[in-house]
């Protein structure tokens, strides 16, 4: 400005001269004085109605038009009802006009101050206001030191202090900035929105506000506050992207500490996010809200139903988009330490999912109706009775719209899902939470088959159905269980074993299908179902073990065959197997009896015996026969083969302590090694002994004829 200076009193200078030379060539006769007014109190030279002007690197015109010029002794001089105009020669800038209602131009000074009601004006609208202000004529900027006020459009702003750098364009408010924009009254009518007058309008508080206009930017900085309609937004600091006009926020950049709250809408739509950043990108209307970026410590909370709580996502960045309406998420990208948060509601436990990724998806007017969670997910779920844990390597949920609930949980890859003494692994499981179900499938290294397993039974398959409450199991193809021994020390009410097994040994039974109820303890087995422990194997077309009660059946083609301690000849133990077969088997744990029915089949120390029923009562250790009862039905023969003897009759008893067996029937046969037949109504065998004792009951008479002269 000190060009600018030089040239107004330079200006001045020539005036003066100007003036000076007219006075003295009008210098006529001396005559009668004519007063002529003096200059202002204290000035030298006073002139009125002035102007000067500059070119600046043929880019720019300056002119400063004043209404009255005073100069005074020591240089300086006043301008009063001052106007500095600058035009843009390039026709790509903007022009402005300063005005003030006086001026001060100190002498050697590049600046201008201005006093009252001092206005800047651009060529675009942009006005400002203040009492005080400097104009730098070198740089074209302007500086305040007192209240400003800004207006253009439906933008305006206040505060203390302002800067004007006009080669950057760049308007800033020094302190306690208040800027708003304005409802738009148009694009409000037109959508249909209310007159409280609020629809659409910003109001933005902060420590400093820069305005840089040609970036098309309002800079906030020191605690800023927004608010827009019922949503209010805070950050340490901010910047606010304008459109071309500058007439709507087009993205809003927060930075340290941002949180937005108060959202309005209904289920599923946003009431609060926070983070340590946060971009925010609003539709063409400049209101709607299109998507928000939230990097660091991310933060979601979500409108539940009615008046139950709200869901909360938290992540390390969450990528949001938006509805049409500006408040409803329909999408949703989370990554790094994401957690999702359901508070339980009246017959709902809460749910927590944690993952290292997110990816939400849904549409207008439904919310996020479905997620994808990946990388170590942990599902939590507990409330009331319920206490669940699952883990996975992906995660697919289906929910109520607006996240209302969880209705379908799908997990993918090294599945562990847990409750109480309950576990169950797969490469894939679908949880519906509404039924309490769980299903088991896939295959995949380190999980050829599905597998569940609690304190009782340990169950492999390739699929496997399991209702949590019980719980109860089913499961196809495959079918491998293991029945766990009771635990020692176990009350007698607990589950246990049928005694004709061995009480420390696992079970193992292997089957095309399996269905087990574990609040009754009973597992039943279809397809071929084999039972083998240690020594002894049970098979069947299907079998039933109730665990309650001890009890075991088997039915179609059942088989079984075990190894059992006996004293021989020689009065030492030795293991003899025992094997039978009958179309069902049944095993009452509560008279330790194992009964073989239909086509009876039984191979044994006892020795072979064929009937249509056979029953065996085992010793209280289940090791050994007590007794065993053989019968037939009628018009059958019951049949018992030993060494040297073949016997039949309608019924048997064989009493294991005495070593002896009665065979009846009408009448009671036996035919020796010899081919000598013995008949009576009654025989009975003294094993130990080696007798034979027919006894006719007076009924029928016993008899013996036949036989081989060699036999011995």
């Amino acid at each position: 400005m000190r060009k600018n200076a030089r040239l107004i009193i330079a200006v001045f200078g020539v005036v003066f001269a100007v003036f000076v030379a007219l006075q003295f060539k009008r210098r006529g006769p001396v005559g009668r004085a004519i007063a002529v007014p003096g200059p202002s109190a204290g000035a030298v030279v006073e002139t009125t109605g002035g102007q000067t002007q500059r070119f600046d690197s043929s880019r720019e015109n300056v002119r400063v038009k004043y209404d009255k010029l005073l100069t005074y002794s020591n240089g300086s001089s006043k301008l009063v009802g001052v106007t500095v105009t600058t035009e843009d020669r390039t026709g790509n800038g903007k022009s402005f006009v300063i005005t003030g209602r006086e001026g001060s131009v100190a002498e050697g000074e590049t600046s201008i101050v201005l006093d009252g009601d001092v206005r800047l004006q651009s060529s675009d609208g942009l006005t400002a206001r203040t009492e005080h202000a400097t104009y730098t004529s070198s740089d074209g900027n302007v500086a305040a030191p007192g209240p400003v006020s800004v207006t253009k459009g439906r933008l305006s702003a206040s505060g203390k202090g302002m800067k004007y750098d006009k080669g950057r364009d760049v308007l800033v408010i020094l302190e306690q900035a208040i800027v708003k924009v304005a409802p738009d009254t148009a694009a409000a009518t037109s959508a249909g929105e209310g007159g409280d007058g609020k629809a659409g309008s910003v109001d933005v508080a902060s420590g400093t506000a820069a305005l840089a206009r040609r970036d098309k930017l309002i800079q906030f900085d020191q605690h800023v506050r927004i608010v827009r309609s019922t949503q209010t937004i805070e950050s340490d600091s901010a910047i606010a992207r304008l459109s071309a006009d500058e007439q709507r926020i087009e993205t809003l950049e927060l930075h340290n500490h941002a949180k937005i709250t108060g959202t309005s809408g209904g289920a599923g739509s946003l009431r609060s996010m926070a983070g340590a950043n946060m971009t925010l990108t609003y539709a063409p209307d400049g209101q709607s809200l299109q998507r928000a970026l939230i990097v660091g410590e991310a933060a979601v909370q979500l409108a539940g139903e009615g008046s139950a709580p709200g869901r909360q996502i938290n992540a390390q960045t969450l990528d949001i988009a938006m509805a049409p309406d500006g408040t409803t998420p329909t999408g949703l990208l989370g990554r790094e330490a994401v957690q999702l948060t359901v508070p339980p509601e009246p017959g709902t436990p809460g749910r927590t999912i944690r993952a290292m990724q997110i990816d939400a998806k849904g549409e207008p007017g439904r919310g996020i109706t479905s997620a994808t969670f990946l990388g170590n997910v942990q599902f939590r779920e507990r409330g009331g009775q319920i206490d669940r844990s699952a883990n996975s390597a992906q995660l697919d949920v289906t929910m109520k719209p607006g996240m209302a609930s969880i209705d379908e949980a799908r997990f993918l890859h090294s599945v562990r899902f847990e409750e109480g003494t309950l576990a169950a692994y797969a490469a894939a499981a679908k949880y519906d939470t509404a039924k309490g179900t769980l299903e088991l499938s896939g295959t995949e290294p380190g999980q050829l088959t599905p597998r569940t397993v609690n304190e009782r039974i340990a169950v492999d398959a390739a699929r496997i159905d399991i209702v949590l409450e019980g719980p109860q199991v089913k499961a196809a193809g495959s079918v491998k269980s293991t029945l766990q021994p009771a635990k020692a020390g176990a009350d007698s009410g607990d589950a246990k074993l049928p005694s004709m097994l061995k009480q420390d040994q696992p079970v193992t039974v292997v089957a095309d299908n399996l269905a087990y109820d574990g609040a009754a303890s009973i597992a039943t087995y279809t397809g071929g179902a084999k039972l083998f422990q240690v020594d002894t194997t049970i098979k069947g077309d299907a079998m039933t073990i109730d665990e309650k009660k001890g009890d075991l059946s088997a039915t179609g083609h059942t088989m079984t065959s075990t190894l059992r301690e006996q004293e021989g000849k020689d009065k030492k133990k030795e293991r003899v197997q025992s094997t039978g077969t009958s179309n069902d088997l049944k095993y009452e744990d509560g008279l330790r009896r194992l009964t073989y029915t239909g086509a009876a089949h039984l191979v044994g120390p006892e020795g072979d015996m064929s009937a249509s029923k056979i029953e065996l009562y085992l010793k209280p250790s289940g090791d050994d026969v007590e007794k065993a009862e053989g019968y037939t039905a009628p018009g059958e023969k019951l049949t018992l083969r030993e060494v040297n003897r073949t016997t039949t009759g309608a019924r048997m008893t064989y009493a294991a302590d005495k070593e002896t067996y009665v065979v009846t029937g009408a009448p009671a046969t036996v035919i020796d090694e010899c081919g000598r037949e013995t008949t009576g109504r009654t025989l009975t065998f003294v094993k130990s002994a080696d007798t034979i004792v027919a006894d006719g009951n007076q009924q029928i008479r016993t008899q013996t004829k036949g036989g081989s002269g060699k036999c011995p």
